[in-house]
């Protein structure tokens, strides 16, 4: 049986590599952990070597379009709902799109805070996340409970 224990890393191709290790340096305020002969950026924001990979994209993956390359989201953890509205107040300051508030989700009854990246990829902020107990079982569907949070 496969037992995942975290999301080990995340890559994304970049068409400007400088402006996205900017964001995720600056804003997000990762760290640089290596750089590779490819270009390849290794950020971390924890112990591991690396959480995330910015890999410089190829002039024909370029070609096919803007916008971001078949990815949903990426969500990131934090510790409570405090440290989200702070970081929601900080990536705003920084200019950085995103939702106007936090909200809360239904399944996985758990805190979000939505924004985009410099090449329109998805990220998120979350905390809260429901924890699945020795039985299976989710939250039954009548107990979610969506509502935006006021700062």
């Amino acid at each position: 049986m496969v037992r995942i224990q975290k999301i080990g890393h995340i890559g994304l191709f970049c068409r400007d590599i400088k402006k996205m290790t900017e964001f995720y340096t600056d804003v997000l305020e990762m760290k640089v952990s290596d750089v590779n002969e490819r270009g390849m950026v290794f950020l971390r924001f924890g112990a591991d070597h690396h959480s995330f990979n910015l890999v410089p994209m190829s002039e024909e993956m370029k070609k096919k379009g803007d916008g971001p390359q078949a990815l949903q989201h990426i969500a990131l953890e934090v510790a409570d709902l405090e440290e989200l509205k702070k970081i929601k107040k900080h990536l705003q300051s920084k200019g950085v799109k995103g939702h106007a508030k936090v909200k809360h989700e239904g399944p996985g009854n758990n805190y979000v805070y939505d924004f985009v990246d410099p090449e329109g990829n998805n990220l998120q902020f979350f905390c809260g996340m429901d924890q699945i107990g020795w039985d299976g079982k989710s939250r039954p569907k009548e107990q979610w409970n969506r509502f935006e949070e006021d700062d």
